[in-house]
């Protein structure tokens, strides 16, 4: 069974139940599984490069599942982007990891780290 382990900064419980049903909605189309669970990680800061950010904009969703195609992983790296904007702003980012039988594929900005590549050669 599918699961997603989500990170995002503190929230109220109903925006944290919205953001939930949002990503499960999105996830559901390209991962047609009949469960799938979703962990929420509330965090109190995000770092980067070491430095606190003062702007807390970035979501990060990890998901377990099966073996699934690049273009099905696009799909669902942008629906879930969509769903992020949605819920909390349009200011808001997403990075989506992708575990399918050892090969992590890692999705920025609605593509894959590969597809993105891959289109500036």
């Amino acid at each position: 069974m599918p699961s997603m382990y989500v990170n995002v900064s503190k929230m109220d419980q109903e925006k944290k139940n919205l953001l939930a049903e949002k990503l499960y909605d999105a996830a559901v189309p390209v991962l047609k599984a009949p469960h799938i669970y979703t962990f929420v990680k509330e965090y109190e800061t995000l770092y980067e490069n070491g430095k606190p950010l003062a702007d807390q904009k970035m979501v990060v969703v990890n998901i377990e599942a099966g073996p699934t195609k690049e273009e099905k992983v696009n799909a669902l790296a942008e629906n879930m982007l969509g769903a992020v904007k949605e819920v909390l702003g349009e200011d808001k980012n997403l990075t989506v990891v992708f575990h399918d039988n050892g090969l992590d594929r890692i999705a920025i900005g609605g593509k894959t780290i590969a597809t993105a590549m891959a289109a500036k050669k």
